[in-house]
């Protein structure tokens, strides 16, 4: 890994908690105001598109973490590149925006109150069916609040099909906004640096966790249902 000179691979911590996550994460400082924030899951029965899908839903953002995100949205753009010389036309490129509302997050003895802010989250596709997304706030939205937990961001989401399941990768370098947060403890305490590539992204694992036990619920119940009608056949 690229971190590996700044943290130890042990310091990655399994994590399977009481609402369905489950992985392992890990939160770093590495000097001054900058965090780096981590995440391991396995997605089981899915491809990395029903992945990536699952993970642009802002709905499913706010079911899994209801205690932070007060709505979230989002919108497949296009960036006008400008052109180089007179030699290159422009060019545009798809990008999602994703705009957050925060629930007022407790710092020291304040509140930070509801946070607003707008993040760019670019695709790529690698190889037949791997995907990468990486993530930085958007400096073209205004609504963005002066309170919020981070001055910049930048989070890469890798995503590698390995059989039937998917193995998901999250890292998120961080600039915690020392007038919000002046704690660099009390950043990782509050969940902010987590819920984006750390502990918090692990809900990815546990909504897939779900779909499977769904499925083998229904299966066993239709399976049930057959043996019923062939037994009433049998000794009709």
């Amino acid at each position: 890994s690229a971190f590996n000179d700044c943290r130890n691979v042990k310091s990655f911590k399994n994590f399977n908690g009481r609402d369905g996550r489950r992985g392992s994460f890990c939160t770093t400082r590495l000097g001054g105001d900058w965090v780096l924030a981590e995440s391991e899951q396995i997605a089981p029965s899915c491809t990395c598109e029903q992945v990536l899908d699952v993970y642009l839903d802002g709905r499913l953002q706010k079911k899994w973490s209801p205690d932070k995100v007060i709505d979230a949205k989002t919108t497949l753009h296009h960036h006008q590149q400008a052109k180089n010389n007179r030699n290159f036309e422009s060019a545009s490129y798809p990008y999602y925006r994703q705009d957050l509302v925060l629930h007022s997050q407790r710092v020291i003895t304040s509140r930070t109150g509801i946070m607003r802010y707008s993040q760019r989250i670019l695709v790529d596709k690698i190889g037949i069916d791997d995907y990468c997304a990486f993530v930085q706030l958007d400096p073209d939205q205004s609504s963005t609040t002066t309170k919020k937990p981070f001055n910049t961001l930048s989070v890469y989401v890798g995503l590698q099909q390995q059989g039937k399941d998917v193995k998901i990768y999250a890292a998120g370098v961080f600039e915690v906004n020392r007038k919000v947060v002046p704690n660099l403890i009390v950043f990782d305490a509050s969940g902010i640096a987590g819920n984006m590539a750390g502990k918090g992204t692990l809900w990815l694992s546990g909504h897939f966790h779900e779909l499977k036990a769904s499925a083998a619920s229904v299966g066993g119940m239709l399976h049930g249902r057959a043996r019923t009608v062939v037994d009433s056949f049998t000794h009709a």
